[in-house]
């Protein structure tokens, strides 16, 4: 239930903070599952975790109900479709920068009439037991976020986010950093300033808006703008921070010989 709920959630502005995977191998999904987060990226644009490994991940996550964002590597509906028919609870489109790529993309992940996704939803539906009532529920269990990522993306976010189907935006804002001419890493006052023109059109058109953020310092001040969907860390940096985190802790407080 929390799985098929996700989109909903996701629609209804409540705050919802998950965790970027980018190690392809099923021991972390299913240890990162169990992290209480609500919701998991698994990322096929900048990790090597391309729609197949799904088929491993996915039963991972499912075991403790934990919802999957896959983040596909281009806005392309071979990759869109092969994340849904596998089962992800929603695809995140980076680099969408139009009315028209907004258009392409949820067309990619909603059966006609809505869009142009094929029937082929071999594991989503259960290996076709469940067939028409998967594509039924498609449009509305399943979700769609876009990625706000360039210069060009926030001169368009009207035509963006008042796409039918779309469910959230959702900042790059290491990308949307490099596009403005901006240090990436820091909340200047020109990112904030994007970001409160992403989170105004979100608003306007009903859907939700959200960020990866670079510290949870940053949160306070991005939930007082109206962003309500986030992301912070990676796995490769929980495992570092965890592994440092004891290593300083002991060095601490162990006894100089």
């Amino acid at each position: 239930m929390r799985r098929r709920a996700f989109p909903e959630t996701i629609r209804s502005g409540q705050p919802q903070i998950g965790a970027w995977m980018q190690i392809p191998h099923i021991i972390v999904a299913e240890t990162l599952a169990q992290s209480n987060l609500d919701f998991l990226v698994v990322d096929g644009e900048h990790g090597p975790i391309p729609p197949n490994s799904l088929l491993d991940i996915l039963p991972a996550t499912e075991r403790y109900g934990m919802p999957v964002v896959y983040r596909v590597a281009w806005n392309r509906i071979e990759l869109i479709k092969a994340a849904l028919d596998h089962g992800a609870n929603a695809v995140m489109v980076p680099m969408v920068n139009s009315g028209l790529e907004a258009i392409d993309a949820v067309s990619s992940a909603k059966y006609p009439p809505a869009g142009k996704r094929g029937a082929g939803a071999w594991r989503a539906s259960n290996y076709y037991q469940k067939d028409a009532e998967y594509r039924k529920d498609a449009s509305s269990s399943l979700g769609v976020i876009l990625q706000i990522e360039t210069r060009e993306a926030l001169n368009n976010l009207d035509d963006i986010a008042s796409t039918p189907g779309v469910d959230a935006l959702f900042i790059g804002p290491a990308d949307l950093a490099l596009s403005l001419d901006l240090e990436p890493g820091k909340l200047t006052p020109q990112l904030i300033e994007a970001c409160r023109s992403v989170a105004g059109a979100a608003k306007k058109y009903g859907i939700a808006s959200g960020i990866d953020l670079a510290s949870m310092e940053d949160l306070r001040q991005i939930q007082e703008i109206g962003l309500t969907f986030f992301t912070y860390g990676t796995d490769s940096g929980l495992l570092l921070e965890g592994g440092r985190a004891i290593a300083k802790d002991f060095h601490e407080t162990s006894m100089d010989k």
